[in-house]
């Protein structure tokens, strides 16, 4: 069945020659540009190993943490720590090797092969450890501080902003990760306020901030969970059988976008605004991405 307007213009027809019509479009947060931040430990690699269709290029050269990790890691510690490329053999890491990944990863979507939704930077002070001696080099200097202050860092900031930009643009989801400190402000002999900071310069955060679609704060808490177990004792010649309690520290982890102290780091483009939610031991990555797409849904 078809119908017609009375009067007026389909919004199909609104521009004919600018393109399609007025679509409003649902980025999976897969595939969008993101940042995990949270403190040491935090449970930031935890999250994003959780996600099956990622491909992790970890340059903190850290061993898996996520205990059914799905996700692909690139490179990975070996024997005597030091990092193997996807052969087993050791390598010494540098930029040109994250570059020529970066190409591999483009020719897989050019060619349109096989290839992984998301790609993780881990870590952003890593790449920047990284990124340091190979822009020396690209202008002719031993170290870092030869070259001239801003134009060193000029360059070395739109390195690392445009190949995040560069994977976006053929069609992968990029996220990075970075480290959150967390400072005691004293108020009076008794009161303290918390303060968080990223672990990156000013400059890089401002220039990358407005560019993220998502950033997902880590926090972890330890909670004290009590275990009845059955046991069968012997009491005289009678065998009895009595509850025994034991209790065990657990780590949980929380995506929490509802702290106040995290006001100002914490970015989410919903429908919905999104409340802290618990990450489960397995199916992390799942459980946020069910959650974002409830927090995008149509009321």
């Amino acid at each position: 069945m078809t119908h017609a307007l009375a009067t007026g213009k389909t919004i199909a027809s609104k521009y004919p020659s600018l393109g399609s019509a007025v679509v409003t479009g649902r980025v999976p947060i897969g595939r969008m540009l993101g940042l995990v931040v949270g403190e040491a430990g935090a449970g930031k690699s935890f999250l994003l190993q959780s996600n099956p269709n990622a491909f992790i290029i970890n340059l903190d050269g850290t061993p898996a943490v996520c205990p059914t990790s799905e996700a692909v890691m690139w490179p990975i510690p070996g024997p005597d720590g030091r990092p193997t490329d996807e052969r087993g053999n050791p390598i010494v890491l540098t930029w040109k090797l994250v570059e020529e990944k970066q190409k591999q990863l483009i020719d897989l979507a050019v060619r349109n092969q096989p290839r992984p939704e998301t790609v993780v930077i881990d870590t952003l002070g890593a790449a920047l450890r990284l990124l340091r001696p190979h822009v020396a080099s690209l202008y002719g200097r031993e170290q870092f501080h030869e070259i001239d202050g801003r134009l060193g860092w000029e360059r070395l900031f739109d390195t690392l902003i445009e190949y995040g930009q560069t994977l976006r643009r053929h069609g992968y989801g990029v996220y990075y990760i970075a480290h959150l400190s967390r400072k005691h402000i004293p108020l009076s002999e008794q009161q303290h306020v918390e303060e968080y900071k990223i672990l990156i310069s000013d400059g890089l955060y401002a220039r990358m901030f407005p560019m993220f679609d998502l950033v997902i704060p880590i926090t972890t808490v330890w909670d004290i969970r009590e275990e009845v177990n059955e046991v069968e004792v012997k009491v005289g010649d009678r065998v009895i059988k009595k509850n025994n309690v034991t209790s065990r520290r657990v780590r949980e982890h929380f995506a929490t976008f509802s702290n106040p102290k995290l006001e100002g780091i914490a970015k989410v483009r919903t429908l919905q605004p999104m409340e802290t939610l618990k990450l489960p031991t397995e199916g992390a990555w799942a459980a946020l991405q069910a959650a974002y797409e409830s927090a995008n849904a149509p009321r």
